[in-house]
């Protein structure tokens, strides 16, 4: 115990020791705590520190006021788009987008599935649906991001902004093939 004390006594001398400043032939300006021929001793304040506010939590973490309400608690682990695919291009979509979101865990009762096409929210997303039709997507290039919001309007998870292509066929330029069937698209 005693060399435990003799130890803290020495490592807090060593902490206040003194510095020495000294500039070499070289005209380097030198620090040490060390004493050299025509150094001078330098008086050092206390260090400044700063205190910063504490971040907001993430969209991961939440706010933690719309979790509690609902009884469970739990963030939102992963929010993905699963089609339409990074990059992807898509042909002849006649202005539907076929657009389907996995969210992981499933989506709590309260919160709600919000999507943004082009950086502009999309009206009518069925509440509680993952797979659904949005239609007037036409010709270009388009970004589609995800979220979760909870009851409160708070985001509380969010998918990675992906970019998809539309290529439509010109009335202009008609297909050379032959005209496919139509056929029906489900919704919803």
């Amino acid at each position: 115990m005693r060399w435990f004390i003799a130890l803290i006594l020495l490592i807090s001398l060593a902490a206040h020791a003194d510095t020495y400043r000294w500039v070499d032939e070289d005209g380097v300006v030198n620090y040490s705590d060390v004493y050299h021929p025509g150094a001078e001793r330098v008086v050092l304040g206390s260090v400044q520190t700063t205190q910063f506010a504490s971040p907001p939590p993430t969209a991961a973490e939440g706010s933690g006021t719309d979790t509690e309400a609902s009884g469970t608690g739990a963030a939102y682990e992963s929010v993905s788009i699963q089609r339409p695919q990074p990059d992807e291009t898509i042909w002849n979509n006649e202005g539907f987008l076929d657009v389907q979101i996995s969210v992981q865990p499933s989506i709590q009762r309260g919160h709600r599935l919000a999507l943004y096409l082009d950086g502009q929210p999309v009206a009518g997303v069925p509440a509680g649906a993952t797979s659904f039709t949005i239609d007037k997507v036409y010709r270009g290039m388009h970004t589609l991001r995800a979220a979760v919001r909870g009851s409160g309007g708070q985001e509380l998870g969010s998918s990675q902004t992906v970019r998809f292509y539309v290529q439509q066929t010109s009335v202009a330029n008609p297909p050379t093939g032959p005209t496919p069937s139509p056929r029906p698209r489900p919704r919803g």
